[in-house]
């Protein structure tokens, strides 16, 4: 019996690996998580591909859950994730829990954002933490992204910056929200850092035929149409030449 960790790639079904597709067939159980990333397909277009039914599995299925290596026990199981499968540091947990438990454990790898990005131009190598913007409440209203951006702009790295997905409710942060975000939190420190000058790059269904990627100052993109889900924002750091000159065919 084993349990795989598959990597959906970052738009629709035709970024699985044939590896990928090949393993999920043979398996026992499917199941699919709906919560980190918005593809752009349903998953019965990808159960057209295997050719068996997917269980689709929420945050609480997967965190507060031992459904998946449970069934790993006994069954051959695969689990489909979207972008790259370890980008969510709860599913390198699933594999260290199956693994505790002896069960034989894969990861099948894929497409993901933090690579994707780097068709802007800008530098892998030069971004430094990522943070979320999440929908703000009453209850709950954290601002701790602010800081991780300020403190890479301080160290002239790049700042990958994912915005919140409420799935079920059919929620999905813009870019446009991201920024005015950003820029709220300056505000309200009263801090200067980051501020409407400042430059930003937004990214729009990235691995689609119809994807968006904008370069600009953040009062700049805070009026521009990204479309549908699902967006990404980047808040670049210190540019070499060649990042600018990238950048610029963006404007």
């Amino acid at each position: 019996m084993a349990f795989y960790l598959i990597g959906l790639g970052l738009y629709d079904e035709t970024d699985i690996s044939l590896k990928g597709i090949e393993i999920a067939k043979k398996c026992d159980l499917v199941y699919m998580e709906s919560y980190t990333s918005k593809l752009g397909v349903d998953k019965e277009k990808i159960e057209n591909l295997i050719g068996k039914p997917i269980t689709l599995l929420d945050r609480k299925d997967v965190e507060q859950s031992d459904v998946l290596v449970r069934n790993a026990g006994e069954n051959d199981v695969a689990f489909l994730v979207g972008g790259d499968p370890l980008t969510a540091t709860t599913h390198i947990d699933l594999v260290i829990q199956a693994r505790k438990k002896g069960i034989k454990t894969r990861v099948i790898h894929s497409s993901s954002i933090y690579t994707s990005v780097c068709e802007s131009g800008l530098f892998i190598y030069k971004f430094g933490k990522s943070c979320s913007i999440p929908f703000p409440t009453r209850d709950y209203n954290p601002t701790s992204f602010y800081d991780t951006i300020a403190e890479n702009l301080e160290r002239g790295l790049h700042t990958v910056v994912f915005l919140d997905i409420h799935y079920d409710e059919g929620r999905f942060m813009t870019v446009n929200e991201g920024i005015k975000r950003i820029l709220e939190v300056a505000k309200e420190r009263n801090d200067n850092k980051i501020n409407e000058n400042t430059l930003a790059v937004g990214f729009a269904r990235i691995g689609s035929k119809n994807q968006i990627i904008k370069f600009g100052k953040m009062k700049e993109l805070l009026n521009h149409d990204f479309g549908k889900p699902q967006h990404i924002l980047v808040v670049p750091g210190k540019l070499h030449f060649v990042e600018e000159e990238a950048l610029e065919l963006y404007q």
